[in-house]
């Protein structure tokens, strides 16, 4: 067996960085500000500034 390979439960669930996101223009729905994410916009869903984000997230308990 490889000494690499470690058993078990892994926290970082194999997500792994290879380096800097590609980032994509988008528009906010909201302020029209323009705006860059880490996804590619599907345009079926709003997009938000991170100001507006913000405004619009869903809160947690």
């Amino acid at each position: 067996m490889d000494n690499d390979r470690r058993g078990g439960f892994r926290g970082d669930r194999g997500f792994r960085p290879s380096g800097p996101r590609e980032m994509h223009k988008a528009t906010c729905a909201d302020c029209g500000q323009e705006t860059e994410v880490p996804f590619v916009p599907s345009g079926d869903r709003p997009v938000y500034c991170r100001e507006c984000y913000q405004k619009h997230k869903p809160k947690r308990y």
